[in-house]
């Protein structure tokens, strides 16, 4: 159900690069702040699948490589949209490291029908 065409991965991977090099960015402190408005969108996008109109999930990628690369030992991703995240919490919900908060629209047939206020993570994410 969702349309692609010969640019999409190549589009998919550069919003991704530019989350990743805006969080580098300013976890290195050559800038004091960031917001990335990038489109295709990420947070529906799993690990091993892309879902309502994510391919790759930016900013999950963007949070592995500030713990990885530049030695974070927590991460806070604050995700407004009117869609829950539902990949971006699948990724981390068994995560101490990433802390995953969504401010969303919740209800009865509403896309992509997760996101519920009893939702807090797993295991050692909880």
């Amino acid at each position: 159900d969702m349309y692609h065409n010969e640019h999409t991965a190549r589009t998919a991977r550069l919003a991704a690069g530019g989350v990743v090099a805006l969080t580098s960015r300013v976890v290195t402190g050559r800038l004091s702040s960031g917001v990335a408005l990038v489109r295709p969108p990420g947070h529906h996008a799993c690990e091993n699948r892309m879902a309502g109109f994510c391919f790759l999930n930016s900013v999950a990628i963007a949070a592995r490589q500030a713990i990885r690369r530049h030695g974070l030992a927590r991460v806070l991703i604050v995700d407004w949209d009117v869609h829950h995240g539902d990949g971006t919490q699948a990724i981390f919900e068994d995560d101490p490291s990433v802390l995953y908060m969504s401010l969303h629209r919740f209800g009865h047939n509403f896309f992509p029908g997760t996101g519920a206020a009893a939702q807090v993570g797993i295991r050692l994410g909880a």
